[in-house]
């Protein structure tokens, strides 16, 4: 049996608090260095191992875990076992955005459109989820970012974001 995209909403900007959501990741899905201007983010390992970079240092993350990045702080994190991990994440202001991003993102690999690293297939969902979760590209890939900002907004106008947010969202 594949395990799928799993993800709970604990706590809502929408209602004034930190975001909080529980999430898996799966084997092998993992994001590249980037970081936040808009909020701090903590991962809590409730089950399995992660692999968090952090500024310079990588931690190995267990479960009980606690890893917290400050806002435009470069961070990764990556699914190096072959077992599924359960996180929480929690974000330091809320960000309603934030959390639609990766409702997108679970209910897109549910329907089997994202790669094994848990990328979105389509490039109007990859620069819609990367444009919602606040994500800054960090070395050469920070030249991507105009790029997928003239084309988030591009297929925001076209209802895309929409669409996706009906579908995904709650």
């Amino acid at each position: 049996m594949k395990i799928q995209g799993y993800i709970k909403q604990i706590s809502s900007a929408e209602n004034n608090e930190n975001s909080v959501l529980e999430l898996n990741i799966l084997p092998g899905e993992k994001t590249p260095w980037h970081f936040h201007t808009l909020f701090s983010e903590t991962f809590e390992v409730l089950k399995g191992t992660l692999e968090v970079g952090k500024g310079k240092d990588i931690h190995r993350l267990k479960k009980g875990d606690i890893v917290s990045i400050a806002p435009n702080e470069k961070h990764y994190y990556h699914n190096v076992s072959n077992e599924e991990c359960m996180v929480t994440t929690t974000l330091n202001p809320g960000n309603k955005n934030f959390e639609n991003s990766l409702f997108i993102l679970k209910g897109l690999a549910k329907d089997g459109l994202v790669n094994a690293a848990g990328t979105p297939r389509k490039f109007s969902d990859l620069v819609l989820f990367v444009y919602l979760s606040n994500s800054r590209m960090v070395g050469f890939q920070k030249i991507a970012g105009p790029v997928f900002n003239f084309f988030a907004k591009a297929a925001i106008k076209k209802g895309s974001l929409d669409k996706l947010i009906k579908k995904y969202c709650k």
